[in-house]
């Protein structure tokens, strides 16, 4: 496990070409691939025997399918199972527990918020655009944690959801999820409430991400000191 104390505010335009020549690889190629790979499969020697070397091309490119297929679960899986390593310690030492309604997840389990309406706390989880490494096989991780006096202002913009942390190294940390609307209301009437806290909780949280983190072979990513 590594703490990792690097900008990841500005755009890393290689992950960014990355990330979408893969989803548009997944969405808009995947699916036609898929048969052809089956046909291919199934044809395989009869295919690999004939004399056009288009068709042998075409084949081999198929049979690469399977291993993309693995590729994308493994990635969603560890994405999961890297979230759940922190929200599980966080419920169960009752800092961020919230209810089910109470969480939102993007699509691909890629990032969570957590709003606990008890204690007044947020957890916000993310894979921040690292490395292109780090896109495929996910290590490098965010955990922040808020009350509801340790951000600037949230605001939602279509399906996004976004926390002005109020730290100039990190200004801004966002979620697209379809619950942003909801999530939106729920912290607004929060915030209107009197809360007070043991412990200030974005301290907290970090500190306790360290010790998830290192236990799990997380690398934890920070804002610059």
């Amino acid at each position: 496990m590594t703490v990792k104390y690097i900008d990841t505010y500005g755009k890393n335009w290689s992950v960014a070409v990355t990330g979408m020549l893969s989803f548009a690889y997944c969405f808009l190629i995947l699916p036609f691939q898929i048969p052809l790979a089956i046909y291919s499969t199934i044809n395989y020697r009869d295919l690999m025997s004939t004399q056009f070397l288009t068709d042998k091309i075409i084949t081999l490119l198929s049979l690469s399918v399977p291993v993309t297929i693995l590729a994308i679960i493994y990635s969603v899986w560890k994405q999961r199972r890297n979230i759940k390593a922190f929200t599980s310690f966080f419920r169960e030492s009752e800092l961020c527990a919230p209810s089910p309604q109470n969480i939102a997840m993007n699509r691909t389990g890629w990032g969570y918020l957590g709003l606990d309406t008890r204690k007044g706390t947020l957890l916000y989880i993310n894979h921040p655009d690292t490395t292109i490494f780090n896109f495929f096989f996910p290590r490098d991780v965010r955990v922040m944690g808020f009350g509801m006096y340790d951000w600037k202002s949230i605001e939602v913009e279509g399906n996004k959801l976004t926390i002005y942390t109020g730290n100039p190294e990190l200004p801004t940390v966002a979620i697209t999820t379809g619950k942003a609307g909801e999530m939106l209301e729920k912290i607004n009437a929060m915030r209107n409430q009197n809360w007070s806290y043991e412990y200030n909780i974005p301290g907290c949280v970090e500190l306790q991400a360290k010790n998830i983190a290192e236990r799990n072979g997380i690398n934890l990513v920070l804002p610059p000191k």
